[in-house]
């Protein structure tokens, strides 16, 4: 999976990308800013805070950050980087890495208004006439008023000052330009709250033209978004998309065009403006993404994917037009990352399914090193976990109709799925359960707890196939238990589509034996029995190959997980396993362990009908090995 690393993060611009991105989840996305503690860190899959953008070195350390994680495209985030980023693009193209950038000189232009409408104006762009207030100030022309004077290369509208007469100049900077405020058409349906706040020397931004420009990296102008916005203190917070083919200004806007291809502009270009009376005229360009970017992105005109795609030559990208019947809106949005440092010293967990055999032999041991561990049940088994769990005193019994569950939930560090049918139920339990668990996999989601485990198994794998099974290995649906476990697989996978920096993991469990229970082992069991006893019996296949694993082997990964330092960098499937053997080989082997000889009658002996081998060796280098093999397995069992 490409990497696309996005600065300042913290900006509206900088977050306007990752939502962009986010929409396909179809890019690794690394987020950075100086401030740990921003909205966008949520939606990132892994995020570092950087030194502040003035600091000296800045573009080598996000180089150097980018060789690091491998970045392959970077998306500045802030106004200030631009220049920064553009004079030192080559250095990252030696790197293999692209930016999403302009070229340096078009770039200073765009950021100083005075130098933009000296650049354009002459070029036929209508774009509203730009003074400084010093010379302004030598020949004062009174015709200009109403006027708007602000800093020449301030942005978001800091700085503004709405002048109704020559002596309101007087404590204003002499460097700022000044420029006749543009009134909306009469008919504009927000021209009289306009002109009154005008009069009154305030500032309303209402009725603002606003265009998106794009270009690919050939410099060759790809596509346009026009929309009229209205802002507060400078923010724009709703977006009314406008047919570029049906308005009227279109040819005015698309003089731009030519002139920003011939000297070489790459990437995002917006330019701001009004209608008036004498038409559209134009008051800003910033040649980058804006905090509206996502808007555009959810109303289908995805710059930034495409940008990305273009930059990587994935394949030929295409930006398509977008929605006629929605609106853009932005305002206050909440949500919650992971403390940098952590102030409790234990974790809040809850699990699903702590009644299965699993939960049960992992409540009982690990308990104590949770602060609070909520353990959710249905109602037919609230009587159940009531009588097994109500003794110990940091575990809290939740059935499902608790109106405080999802509070639970967004209180939790972890979460743990162990819900699931057992192969030979029937399968109408299988689909409870899976209902059950979409059910609640839809809140874990909505609380963005930060790590996810869920209890798969190797059943996902082909029986049929016989060999080691990695983690690669092509998943089937042949039974319904695997059709199970791969749909709630699922649910786990797509915890991250909304809740980013969650770290999701499906632990794809080999046979899992627990010595404490003789009713569990089953078949394993059962041949340790007759063994011992000498009771003889049949093996019809004594090729079919198994992989098992000792409970408290299982138990122990998943505290190794939640401990994990690095969960984001764990794959979303692992195989957790013991020795692959076969049917045969168990039986040897327990004769060994137990020192008599099976009285065992052997059928087909020349193929294997059923294997789940499976490979841990991505578990192994992460750091996990089993304690048990199969001899202390077998030997723990037969002391019980």
């Amino acid at each position: 999976m490409k990497t696309v690393l996005v600065t300042c993060v913290g900006s509206g611009v900088g977050q306007s990308a990752i939502d962009s991105l986010n929409l396909k989840r179809e890019f690794t996305i690394i987020g950075c800013d100086g401030n740990p503690n921003v909205y966008a860190h949520s939606f990132c899959d892994r995020f570092f805070v950087v030194p502040g953008l003035y600091s000296e070195g800045y573009t080598d350390h996000i180089l150097q950050l980018c060789i690091t994680h491998n970045v392959d495209v970077i998306i500045p985030g802030h106004d200030h980087e631009l220049v920064l980023f553009a004079k030192e693009e080559q250095k990252f193209k030696d790197n293999g890495i692209a930016i999403i950038v302009s070229e340096p000189n078009i770039i200073t232009i765009s950021r100083d208004k005075q130098d933009w409408y000296d650049f354009f104006a002459p070029l036929g762009c209508k774009i509203v006439p730009t003074i400084s207030v010093k010379e302004f100030l030598k020949a004062p022309d009174e015709s200009i008023f109403p006027a708007i004077v602000k800093p020449s290369g301030g942005s978001a509208s800091q700085g503004i000052s709405i002048i109704n007469k020559v002596e309101e100049l007087d404590g204003l900077k002499e460097e700022d330009i000044i420029q006749p405020y543009l009134f909306p058409e009469k008919t504009d349906k927000n021209y009289q709250k306009i002109y009154d706040a005008v009069k009154k020397g305030k500032f309303l931004q209402l009725s603002e033209i606003s265009i998106q420009l794009v270009f690919n990296k050939e410099a060759k102008f790809s596509g346009i978004f026009i929309s009229k916005n209205a802002l507060k203190n400078g923010v724009p917070v709703f977006v009314d998309p406008i047919n570029p083919d049906e308005f009227e200004y279109t040819q005015e806007i698309l003089k731009f065009v030519p002139i920003l291809e011939n000297h070489n502009v790459k990437g995002p270009v917006n330019i701001q403006g009004r209608v008036t009376p004498n038409g559209l005229f134009f008051f800003e360009m910033n040649m980058r993404f804006t905090g509206i970017t996502g808007n555009r992105a959810l109303l289908g005109f995805n710059e930034v994917d495409y940008l990305v795609r273009d930059a990587l030559i994935m394949e030929k990208p295409k930006l398509s037009s977008y929605a006629m019947n929605k609106v853009g809106v932005r305002q206050v949005a909440c949500t919650t990352i992971p403390r940098q440092v952590t102030h409790a010293k234990k974790k809040v967990l809850t699990v699903l399914g702590a009644g299965s055999e699993v939960g049960q032999y992992f409540i009982k041991r690990h308990q104590d090193k949770f602060e609070k561990i909520f353990l959710i049940c249905r109602e037919t088994s609230h009587t159940k976990y009531i009588e097994k769990f109500q003794h110990l005193k940091n575990v809290e019994v939740v059935v499902e109709t608790d109106t405080n569950a999802t509070e639970y939930l967004t209180q939790s560090d972890v979460f743990i799925n162990l819900v699931s049918a057992l192969a030979y139920e029937e399968d109408v339990k299988k689909f409870e359960a899976i209902s059950f668990v979409q059910y609640w996999f839809n809140k874990v989601t909505k609380a963005k707890i930060p790590f996810v485990l869920n209890l798969s198994s190797q059943s996902v794998y082909p029986q049929q196939e016989d060999v080691q099974k990695s983690e690669t290995f092509k998943t089937s649906n042949a039974t319904t238990y695997a059709f199970q476990k791969l749909i709630i697989e699922r649910f786990v996978e797509q915890v991250k589509e909304y809740a980013v920096q969650s770290s999701v993991i499906n632990l794809r469990a080999a046979r899992i034996l627990n010595p404490e229970n003789k009713k569990q082992l089953g078949f394993f069991g059962k041949i340790i029995d007759k063994i011992n006893v000498e009771e003889p019996f049949t093996i019809a296949n004594p090729n079919n190959n198994t992989n098992l694993i000792h409970i408290q082997d299982v138990v122990d990964a998943i505290v190794f997980f939640i401990n994990h330092n690095e969960r984001s960098i764990l794959p979303q499937a692992l195989n957790l396993g013991g020795d692959n053997l076969s049917m045969k080989d168990y039986v040897h082997t327990t004769e060994e362990v137990i020192g008599k000889k099976a009285k065992v009658e052997w059928g087909d002996n020349s193929q294997s009908i059923i294997s789940s081998c499976i490979g841990t060796k991505k578990l192994n280098e992460l750091g996990y090995d089993v304690k048990f093999n199969v001899k202390d397995l077998i030997l723990d069992i037969s002391r019980k």
